[in-house]
């Protein structure tokens, strides 16, 4: 998909990025163990959950769930190549590097604990090779601009939204598989991880060069699960099984806001992000129109943005920035005292109209 933005980081950006990419190198957290696992393939025996499933969530729906998350995983060559041809095209060696000597390495133990627990259900080991194999030569079309901060802010949603699955997943298998999912919880922790060098990456990108945060939306409103192209049976179910297991949306919705606003940087960023995103969703913001709203606050300028930004922390019950003495702080140093109390009651009065489905979509209505 096109950008609407022109990519360009200025030359301070690069040191900054290799030495982020330095930093986790040496301290890339506690890896995955496969041969641990391998191991103990024995203890990863889940044909004891079938029976305390929950109700209305079947042994089929349990099964395209774990064969979801070792098909995906498997892949992981698939979607590195795409990082490294956004690398070399758009002459970002910090991401190759990472994407190369971090991330792959990194991705290729993630499918590990998933077969041996699809052969507890009955599977075969020459059927689940063969899918395997199969997903590995399949094209893999990807959704998403190839620039280094679409890839990153790419990243920053595949890697959330994975950490959650498997975390799902863990939850599933707690009580009559505990070490499965123990194992499950291990690939949940990298993902965490990767969620946060990804949003790192995009927050120094941002500050480098605010006019890029369009490209950020471009990718967020693009947005597809690689499950969706590469296992469409199963990619295009996950909402259901996510549905059928109670997941808290509104929760995901709040950790996206999150987990956005400290890639944008400042309230103001925060503000443009969120009115940029409700505006190609066509969602209203109040009784405005979003392109009304988006007029009027650039006339306003940052306070106007930066209130907007405030609103949708406090809309989501985040905390607001604080100064050195735990005041309140807007980020503009003019607002103080009774300003910053009319500020307040003008922010409470902008977060009960805003939409959260503008930030994440349907799903979190």
């Amino acid at each position: 998909m096109p950008s609407t933005s022109q990519y360009y980081l200025p030359p301070s950006a690069a040191p900054k990025l290799e030495a982020l990419v330095d930093e986790i190198q040496a301290r890339p957290g506690e890896l995955i163990d496969v041969n641990e696992i391998r191991a103990a393939a024995d203890q990863l025996n889940v044909r004891d959950v079938v029976s305390s499933l929950p109700e209305g969530f079947s042994e089929e729906d349990f099964t395209g769930v774990l064969k979801l998350a070792m098909l995906t995983e498997c892949a992981t060559d698939s979607y590195g190549a795409v990082f490294e041809e956004g690398a070399k095209k758009w002459d970002a060696p910090w991401l190759g590097r990472f994407n190369k000597d971090v991330w792959v390495p990194d991705e290729h133990t993630h499918y590990t604990p998933y077969k041996p627990m699809l052969l507890s259900l009955g599977f075969s080991e020459e059927e689940l090779e063969r899918e395997m194999v199969e997903i590995r030569e399949k094209h893999y079309e990807h959704c998403c601009g190839d620039t280094p901060i679409e890839l990153t802010t790419y990243g920053v949603i595949q890697e959330y939204l994975t950490d959650n699955w498997h975390g799902l997943i863990a939850q599933l298998l707690r009580e009559r598989a505990p070490y499965a999912s123990h194992c499950a919880n291990l690939v949940k922790r990298r993902e965490t991880l990767h969620t946060v060098w990804y949003r790192d990456m995009t927050a120094v990108m941002v500050e480098e060069n605010p006019d890029m945060l369009s490209m950020v939306t471009d990718t967020m409103l693009s947005f597809e699960m690689p499950g969706t192209s590469l296992v469409p049976p199963l990619g295009n179910r996950a909402t259901e099984w996510m549905g059928k297991l109670e997941v808290d949306f509104k929760r995901m919705a709040i950790d996206f806001v999150r987990i956005f606003s400290e890639a944008a940087g400042t309230m103001r960023r925060n503000g443009e992000l969120l009115v940029d995103i409700a505006v190609r969703r066509g969602y209203k913001m109040g009784p405005f129109p979003p392109k009304l709203v988006q007029r009027a606050l650039n006339l306003l300028g940052g306070p106007g943005y930066g209130l907007l930004g405030e609103a949708v922390l406090e809309r989501v019950g985040l905390p607001l920035p604080r100064d050195t003495d735990r005041n309140q702080n807007s980020g503009m140093r003019f607002y103080t005292g009774v300003y910053e109390k009319i500020r307040a009651k003008a922010r409470t009065y902008v977060s009960s109209r805003i939409d959260l489905r503008s930030i994440i979509g349907e799903s979190a209505a």
